[in-house]
């Protein structure tokens, strides 16, 4: 699926469309990006021609969904989700999140991360959320730290990056720690009568 409008305070996740494939194509293809990225379909470099089957293919598959994440009126990055399909499961993994590189240390990662973040658990109402990152991405990690992820596991030697292997981190967030440490200020609507219980 392709994502509908979530709104952030800087930023603002959005229907991908074909122009935003050139900008998508141009950070896969950076060195400063592919360094810091484990390896995943919509990091990998590909023709323009490639990138359109890619994007629709995205937009057929009910397992997943794509956003662009644009910040004052340009595309800045793009973020994928894919759900645990499995009966009563109620996770969903983000797999892919970047942020164009011209744009870094602008605070819009942080920004989509959260707005992301509110439409895994007040939307959604997922019970965890995971991801994995290459240990050298600090960045990455503190954002993740912030938000609320925990290392549960290490795999050793998995990627090759800045000219050596480095391992990956598997992150997880639960519902109550979003509800600890975001609940009261990033809260998409109100909790109604009852939903305590069930949350």
């Amino acid at each position: 699926m392709l994502g509908g409008i979530l709104r952030g305070k800087r930023t603002l996740l959005r229907v991908p469309t074909e122009a935003d494939i050139d900008g998508i194509a141009r950070w896969a293809a950076d060195m400063r990006v592919r360094g810091a990225l484990t390896r995943a379909y919509w990091d990998e470099p590909a023709t323009r021609a490639t990138w359109k089957e890619r994007l629709t293919k995205q937009s057929e598959d009910k397992g997943s969904v794509l956003w662009a994440i644009e910040a004052d009126g340009a595309l800045a990055g793009s973020c994928r989700v894919e759900f645990n399909v499995e009966p009563g499961a109620d996770h969903i993994d983000v797999t892919h999140f970047t942020i164009d590189p011209e744009r870094w240390s602008q605070g819009l990662g942080s920004d989509a991360a959260l707005t992301l973040s509110r439409w895994i658990f007040d939307i959604v109402h997922a019970r965890s959320s995971s991801t994995s990152l290459a240990a050298h991405n600090t960045a990455a990690i503190k954002l993740a730290d912030r938000l609320g992820y925990k290392t549960f596991a290490v795999g050793h030697a998995v990627h090759y990056g800045d000219g050596r292997y480095v391992d990956e981190l598997q992150l997880r967030m639960d519902l109550e720690t979003w509800d600890e440490r975001w609940g009261e200020a990033e809260r998409e609507y109100p909790v109604l009568l009852g939903e305590e219980l069930e949350r």
